[in-house]
């Protein structure tokens, strides 16, 4: 995937989504190793700043390490980055599944509920989602 049209197509995202920075990271993080995953054929990292371990693990920020060629790339909802702060540790695809499924954990701005342009009560966890298949999944479109 051209770098340049997927850093477009996340702003497009970012600007949709309010408080995507705010808990939506790893809903986001999770959905976009999956696009690119089995759509695109690109394996990610899953990196994450925060500090603690087991339950008392308290995360930053999630965001996705991305290689292509003999370039490292650092991508987020604020898009393709070539350097990122230190301090970034992994996570598991598996971990991470069970983070985002953790709503407890999650920053209250981003865990609501509204109404869409249909009416229809939504989470922001699933509008997301539906924005980043709209915006950036080749496959959906």
């Amino acid at each position: 995937m051209d770098l340049v049209i997927l850093d477009k197509r996340i702003k497009c995202v970012s600007t949709r989504v309010r408080n995507i920075n705010l808990g939506g990271c790893g809903v986001f993080a999770l959905e976009l190793s999956r696009i690119l995953s089995e759509e695109c054929g690109i394996g990610c990292d899953i990196l994450y700043t925060g500090f603690g371990s087991g339950l008392d693990l308290v995360i930053d920020h999630v965001y996705l390490g991305v290689s292509i060629g003999s370039e490292y790339y650092y991508v987020d909802s604020k898009g393709v980055e070539l350097a990122y702060g230190p301090g970034s540790l992994r996570m598991t695809v598996e971990d991470l599944r069970l983070l985002v499924a953790d709503k407890s954990r999650w920053n209250k701005a981003f865990h609501y509920y509204f109404l869409d342009q249909y009416y229809t009560v939504i989470s922001n966890e699933d509008y997301l989602v539906r924005q980043m298949r709209n915006y950036i999944s080749d496959v959906i479109r």
